[in-house]
């Protein structure tokens, strides 16, 4: 038999087996897979750890008729350039030297 190839499948087969272990390590050292997993007061972050809520809800409002009016003015100026309505200078026929 060949003995190079026994030895890559091996060493294939090792390597696989170290890396399926350092993964089923990494997911058993989890504190929670979801919210389920955590106290009614918590929920799972993304490094998979219980946080409790915060005490006071923040909520941020925010006025975008600012923006909106911009945008839209921008759109209607880009569809008069692209219709051709825009008034532009009008480039001679021809230049005298």
């Amino acid at each position: 038999m060949n003995k190079k190839g026994n030895v890559v499948g091996i060493i294939a087969i090792i390597l696989a087996l170290i890396i399926l272990t350092f993964y089923l390590v990494g997911i058993a050292q989890r504190e929670c897979n979801s919210n389920r997993d955590c106290p009614g007061n918590a929920y799972c972050n993304t490094n998979y750890e219980c946080v409790e809520f915060p005490d006071q809800v923040v909520v941020k409002q925010s006025n975008l008729v600012f923006s909106a009016i911009i945008i839209g003015i921008a759109l209607i100026i880009a569809a008069y350039i692209f219709k051709g309505k825009f008034p532009r200078k009008k480039k001679p026929d021809f230049i005298e030297v």
